[in-house]
């Protein structure tokens, strides 16, 4: 799997699909402590980018959803604390009730429990593609 721009995934654990809670998917991803962006962002006190977080929630909403779908919107995104250089992100989507050619999800990237980023994520599914 791939991130939207064909480069290589931002999570280290393939996603997995939750008995738990149906449809809920999870993921994790380590974040070294020499991840390029931390040169620039920012120097003195190195953070992920927040864009980083929503597109491995969004990577994990995808392994549900058909080939092709893409993300049309994320009508809200949360950030909660600062991920540093080091720290461990757990990921997990829940999907709603599909809406026509939509399909929404409930996210949260966190860390040792604690929520990182909150986001609701609506993807565009094709019209006679399915779902997996």
């Amino acid at each position: 799997m791939t991130s939207l721009d064909g480069a290589p995934p931002l999570l280290d654990e393939t996603p997995a699909v939750e008995d738990e809670a149906p449809g809920a998917i999870t993921g994790r991803r380590r974040v070294p402590e020499d991840e390029p962006f931390f040169a620039g962002h920012f120097p003195a006190m190195p953070v992920v980018p927040g864009v980083f977080m929503v597109e491995a929630l969004a990577e994990c909403a995808r392994r549900s959803l058909a080939p092709g779908a893409t993300l049309a919107s994320a009508p809200l995104v949360r950030f909660r604390r600062r991920v540093s250089p080091g720290e461990t992100l757990e990921f997990r989507v829940t999907p709603a009730t599909p809406e026509g050619d939509r399909r929404r999800f409930d996210a949260v990237a966190s860390v040792e429990g604690q929520a990182a980023v909150q986001a609701i994520l609506e993807f565009r599914v094709e019209a006679g593609t399915s779902e997996r």
